[in-house]
């Protein structure tokens, strides 16, 4: 069994629960262990594949060859991020972490983001990804990572955030195993329909009314106009088309 060492208020190593001698020297071995070798491993990585998604995803793939190593339980393995966030990061991930390092759990979302098939990460920027890692709503039906692989193309940015809220209004108290695949993927893909039809007339209605209050407050009525949708799409019980979409969201703009 692996203890792992961490840092109190005061910079000072301390290690986790009462351990003896030998404990503490096996410790502190395995400390050095992943010190000597997480940013060398990190580097070559980095070498091979750049900064981009693909290094996050084969970091990963490392991740989870240590775990198996080491014998680390998944209720212990947030420890070991942990104590290589604090003791062996590479410079580079010590810089980008930050004070951020308790909301983005860098090591844990690279280790999932290996559990992907690799045509499917690609879709995908690592933005994209950490906002949907750090969505458990969101990820909760694995199928989404199936309907992220069936595009042909990579999902732009905007579209992505603007998906990510209207998918995440939709699943509240919403449960997702009752549908087919098929039914699902058509969701989902009526979702990013709403998705662009908000950012495209948002947009227009932007150029339209550049003095309106509504541009300081985009992201209320963004929720409005998902929620008027899916309030439709209840009522009618059939996915909206971009007709109907547009209808709502001049309703929702203009009123």
């Amino acid at each position: 069994m692996i203890n792992f060492v961490d840092k109190d208020k005061l910079g000072r190593k301390m290690y986790k629960g009462f351990v003896s001698s030998k404990e503490l020297a096996q410790a502190d071995r395995f400390l050095q262990c992943l010190q000597d070798e997480i940013p060398k491993m990190a580097s070559k990585i980095q070498e091979k594949y750049g900064t981009g998604v693909l290094y996050k995803y084969y970091l990963g793939k490392e991740m989870g060859i240590l775990l198996d190593k080491y014998e680390i339980s998944a209720v212990n393995r947030i420890d070991l991020w942990k104590e290589i966030k604090i003791f062996a990061a590479d410079k580079e991930r010590s810089r980008a972490d930050g004070g951020n390092s308790k909301t983005r759990k860098f090591y844990e979302q690279c280790y999932e983001l290996s559990k992907i098939d690799l045509s499917t990460v690609q879709k995908l920027s690592w933005r994209q990804w950490q906002d949907l890692l750090d969505r458990v709503v969101n990820r909760e039906d694995k199928r989404i990572f199936l309907w992220i692989g069936q595009h042909e193309s990579k999902i732009k940015e905007s579209e992505w955030r603007s998906f990510e809220k209207a998918l995440n209004l939709y699943l509240t108290d919403k449960d997702t195993s009752v549908f087919e695949d098929k039914e699902l993927f058509e969701i989902y893909d009526n979702l990013l329909m709403m998705a662009n039809i908000w950012i495209s007339g948002f947009e227009i209605f932007a150029k339209d009314h550049p003095k309106s209050t509504k541009i300081k407050s985009k992201a209320k009525w963004e929720k409005k106009y998902y929620k008027s949708c899916l309030q439709r799409k209840r009522k009618k019980r059939i996915n909206l088309d971009a007709v109907m979409s547009m209808v709502l969201l001049n309703e929702v703009l203009n009123n």
